[in-house]
Formats: structure tokens, C-alpha cells, sequence
């Protein structure tokens, strides 16, 4: 015959088992749902920015970079695709690259842009993987202006149109590199502009490509700033060409191949001017350069 204490003992037993079950059932059912969570999770690629504030102050002319890290733990990485957008602007595709494997890291550098005014630009990075599923962030800068000193480069050329041995008669600013005179007319930033076929250098400069000119002696080519470029090209008078060169001339140009809100600057101050007699072969002009682009 059970006494009371043998009763209690019993349920208390029980009880002891049904909870035990029940904590063993809560745990199994809490791991399925980590897995889960875990499986949607990894479903995706997985995108990292550095630096990871999502709101990043820089100046105009600032080299900055991106550190990009991704990876992929169900597929390969297909894609890394980059859009900007200023302000209330268009967006723009600024990297579009193909990716293979499952992880990469990429430093990416690029130059905060010029611009006439303060501004803030936002950038969009999306991974892609191979089954199509992507992962996107953003990092918005917000840039102040700042005066930059320019860098030189020297010791550029190019011939005179009439020459029958340098047919590089034309000069791209922006490549910084002598081109011939057959050229596409996006690339002839410069050209010799003679009005015949005579033997002496025209010492006049046209542009196919639709840029213009200031020749600007007093300005301050040692010196000089993207800013400053960019004001004292806008303070004179553009001209289709630029007549009468000499050695010391800074003549100032602002391309016209390029779309409008895009404003490439140069300073080029002649170094040297080489009209030998009786040829044109290897009549030439020599000049170094200061450039500056920005966002207008």
C-alpha cells in the first residue's frame, strides 16, 4: 500500500520527465530555426565596405578608397557593380566587372571629383553571384571644395601640319600624348592650323575637337590650382584658335569633347618653338602642362 510521500514521489517523477521533454523539444526546435536563419542568410552573398560609416566627409581632389570584400557560401561570384549618384543627378555605372570564385578583396582608389560647389554623391555597391541572387550598400560623401596644386609634365610635342615626315600634327590633352592629323577629331585637342602649304611653322593653334583657348601670360603657372586654372580660363575670352605663339606663351584650354558637365582644364606654357628654314619636317612645338577636371 502506497503512502502519500510514494504518491507525491510519483508525480513529482513525472513531472521531472514531461519538462525534460519539453526542454529537449524547445532546444531541438530553437536549432532548426538557427539553421534556418543560418541557410537564409548565407543564401545571399555577403557584401563588406570599409570604411563602414555609412556617411563620409572628403574635399574635392582627395584620392580615397574603398576597401571591397565579398564572398559567396553557395555559389560563385558572378559580378560587382558600382553606381554613383550626385545630388538629384542621374545614376552612373561606374564599375561594372566580372568576378570569379567565391571570395574576392578589392581596394578600390579613385579622385574625389572637382567641382564649382559643395556637394554629396552617393555610392551604390551590389555583388551578384552566379545563381543571380545580390547583396547591395551604400556610402554617401559628402565633399567640401579645396584648391589643389597642380602637377607638371614635360617635355611634350607635336609637329607642324606641314611637315612630310611627322604626321603627328595634333596633341590630346587629356592622354597627354601627340596623335596624327588623320586622327579622330574627339582626340585633336590641338592642332597646327597653317593657312598653306608653305615651309615656315604657323605658329597658330585650332582645335577639331570644339575646345577652346585663352592665352593668359600673367598667369600663375607655378603656382597654379585646379581652381585657379578653372577661374582664369572662365575670366578671358574663349577663342576658336590662338594665333601668333611664342616661347613663354601659357595658353589656356577647356576641351570640347567631352559632355557638358564634365570640364577638363590644361596650362600650356611653350618651352620651345622649332622653325628650321626651308622645311617644315621637323618644325614643332614644345611645352609642358598643368590639367584639372571637374564635375560642373
Amino acid at each position: 500500500m502506497r503512502g502519500p510521500f510514494t504518491y507525491r514521489l510519483t508525480l513529482d517523477s513525472r513531472f521531472i520527465e514531461m519538462t525534460a521533454a519539453f526542454r529537449s523539444l524547445a532546444l531541438l526546435l530553437t536549432g532548426a530555426l538557427v539553421l534556418s536563419a543560418c541557410k537564409r542568410e548565407n543564401k545571399i552573398p555577403i557584401l563588406s565596405i570599409l570604411p563602414e560609416a555609412r556617411d563620409i566627409g572628403v574635399t574635392s581632389g582627395q584620392v580615397f578608397s574603398f576597401t571591397i570584400k565579398g564572398r559567396s557560401d553557395n555559389s560563385s561570384l558572378s559580378r560587382l557593380r558600382i553606381t554613383t549618384k550626385r545630388g538629384n543627378g542621374f545614376t552612373n555605372t561606374v564599375v561594372d566587372s566580372a568576378l570569379t570564385g567565391s571570395t574576392f578583396t578589392w581596394e578600390w582608389e579613385f579622385q574625389v571629383a572637382h567641382a564649382t560647389a559643395a556637394y554629396d554623391e552617393i555610392y551604390t555597391f551590389t555583388l551578384f553571384d552566379a545563381e543571380g541572387e545580390t547583396m547591395s550598400t551604400s556610402r554617401t560623401l559628402y565633399v567640401t571644395l579645396t584648391e589643389t596644386l597642380l602637377q607638371e609634365t614635360s617635355g611634350h610635342l607635336f609637329y607642324s601640319a606641314n611637315s612630310a615626315v611627322h604626321p603627328e600634327a595634333a596633341f590630346d590633352v587629356q592622354d597627354r600624348v601627340q596623335v596624327i592629323s588623320s586622327a579622330d577629331s574627339t582626340r585633336r585637342d590641338i592642332q597646327d592650323n597653317p593657312a598653306g602649304s608653305g615651309e615656315e611653322l604657323s605658329k597658330s593653334w585650332k582645335s577639331p575637337a570644339g575646345g577652346r583657348f585663352v592665352r593668359f601670360n600673367d598667369f600663375d603657372y607655378a603656382n597654379a590650382t585646379d581652381i585657379g586654372l578653372r577661374n582664369a580660363f572662365n575670366s578671358g575670352v574663349p577663342l576658336e584658335q590662338v594665333d601668333n605663339i611664342a616661347v613663354g606663351d601659357i595658353i589656356l584650354t577647356r576641351l570640347g569633347s567631352l559632355p557638358a558637365n564634365q570640364g577638363y582644364y590644361a596650362a600650356l606654357r611653350i618651352t620651345g618653338i622649332v622653325d628650321e628654314p626651308g622645311t617644315a619636317d621637323n618644325d614643332r612645338y614644345q611645352f609642358n602642362m598643368k590639367w584639372a577636371s571637374f564635375t560642373e
